[in-house]
């Protein structure tokens, strides 16, 4: 193939037989040659063309001994196409030019002059004379970005799709993984570009019976089985029928829902059940994509290679990579109708639970040591009471005494606190402490702390505090807020978090 500027790196595999591709630059092989690899290979992929002009000059003469020694191969066509109707004649020489004993036909896009636009419709024109002139799979060859650029909508219409990523495990759905061009096969006695289709390697998986159109019975594979409660779904634009055999409309495709049940089933491409919040109905596991859920913030651990990326459209690459097996913290966030893993050290990945693992942070709660007596202002996030009625506007950004507290665990909370003048049970988290207005006396610092020259606490005096540091003062007014106005001049906060009275 045309990617031998990449460099081999990143990938640790090996095939227990090999699957090579084959130009004229391997030279014309010899009988000896071709029956050595009918051991080694699983099956050959010979390229016929260099474009519609250049037939490759020792094609007929290898293809006619893989026949003559029952060595299994495929047949490719390196395009150069420029339009759809060069498309057409291209693909109209391919198929006059290769071996009918084919198995398989392969379009190798991966240089052109053309716009995505015309680049698509020119590789769905080749798709479409292809498809009239055979019946035998058509397949569609090129790197990672290449394909989603330049033939993202087109090459959906193929059988499968032959990835090349020399560096980590494509991102996008494939079939066949080119994942080296410095490959030893000794029946050439040369270094070869080789490819892998075992279902551990690739993320749509086909066995050698079906690359070679043989009678084996096809082994069952099986979507991503393993989701859990708690967990979204993403229904795809494909799914048809409910398990219920009712009919999934298209105002309920290419939406998110969280997965409330699962259970276990042998149906159709699934083992599994999932039941979706808001559809109410289940669902198999094979028309769903999953998530960890928008907001869920904790430990991602890689299940695989993966390209950070740095924008949430997975589009543009940072050039950093995460190994499989190392762990990253960061946040669920929505992009689009998707969900993305937001890294607290920059960048994206995919937030696709098949991805993977994912803990919780430690859960964090507001402070909730807070005594009658002490001052509570209502901030203006503050959105219900505990009786879960409404906070009004006019409630907010004002300080009340604190008049009775009682232990609870709810939300980020582990505190009540019973307000006076609002005559309401608050949560802790929605509300700053503080010591009361006139109350005066020693004061011990619970953290180092800057004193300011003024009340607003925006100007540093130059003088600091220590933890532990005992001072006097009294609780003054400033604006809604209050603040310690020390003896010894300056200002600190009143918070009653920040300091013991």
């Amino acid at each position: 193939m045309g990617l031998s500027f990449l460099l081999t790196i990143g990938v640790s595999t090996k095939a227990s037989a090999a699957v090579p591709d084959i130009s004229e630059w391997q030279g014309q092989l010899t009988s000896t040659q071709v029956s050595s690899l009918k051991s080694q290979t699983s099956f050959v992929i010979n390229r016929v063309q260099y474009g519609s002009g250049y037939e490759d000059i020792y094609h007929k003469s290898n293809e006619n001994l893989y026949v003559k020694y029952g060595v299994p191969f495929g047949s490719y066509d390196y395009s150069t196409f420029t339009s759809t109707s060069s498309a057409v004649t291209d693909a109209k020489n391919f198929y006059a030019r290769s071996n009918k004993n084919t198995k398989f036909y392969v379009l190798d896009f991966e240089t052109t002059s053309m716009n995505s636009s015309t680049a698509n419709a020119a590789v769905k024109a080749w798709y479409n004379e292809m498809r009239k002139l055979t019946s035998k799979k058509l397949i569609f060859y090129s790197y990672q970005s290449f394909a989603t650029t330049y033939a993202n909508s087109a090459r959906q219409s193929f059988d499968a799709q032959w990835i090349a990523n020399y560096s980590y495990r494509p991102t996008v759905s494939f079939s066949l993984w080119q994942y080296s061009s410095n490959y030893y096969l000794s029946a050439l006695n040369q270094y070869v570009d080789n490819n892998l289709f075992d279902s551990a390697s690739v993320s749509n998986y086909h066995p050698l019976s079906w690359w070679l159109n043989t009678s084996t019975a096809k082994p069952k594979t099986y979507a991503y089985s393993s989701y859990k409660t708690g967990q979204y779904a993403y229904v795809y634009s494909k799914a048809s029928m409910y398990y219920d055999r009712s009919k999934v409309p298209s105002s309920a495709k290419q939406k998110m829902y969280k997965i409330t049940a699962v259970k276990s089933v042998t149906k159709s491409n699934s083992k599994q059940l999932v039941y979706l919040s808001g559809l109410n109905q289940w669902v198999l596991s094979q028309d769903v994509g999953g998530y960890w859920g928008q907001g869920q913030k904790g430990t991602f651990t890689l299940n695989y290679n993966a390209n950070i990326y740095s924008n949430a459209a997975l589009s543009t690459k940072s050039g950093r990579t995460l190994a499989k097996g190392a762990k990253v913290t960061g946040t669920v966030v929505k992009y689009g109708k998707l969900y993305r893993v937001k890294l607290d050290g920059g960048g994206y990945i995919t937030a696709a639970v098949q991805e993977t693992n994912f803990t919780p942070a430690p859960k964090v709660y507001a402070y909730s040591s807070y005594k009658a007596g002490q001052y509570a202002y209502v901030y203006s996030k503050a959105s219900m009471y505990y009786d879960r009625s409404k906070v009004p506007s006019s409630a907010k950004q004002k300080m009340y005494k604190i008049t009775a507290v009682k232990s609870v665990t709810k939300s980020n909370s582990k505190q009540l606190l019973y307000l006076a003048g609002l005559n309401q049970w608050v949560l802790s988290q929605d509300v700053g402490g503080y010591w009361g207005l006139g109350q005066s006396g020693t004061f011990t610092l619970k953290y180092n702390a800057n004193i300011y020259s003024n009340a607003a606490l925006s100007k540093k005096s130059g003088r600091t505090l220590a933890k532990g540091a005992k001072v006097s003062g009294t609780v003054v007014k400033y604006g809604k807020l209050y603040r310690i106005r020390l003896t010894t001049g300056g200002y600190i906060t009143a918070a009653v978090q920040e300091t013991n009275h």
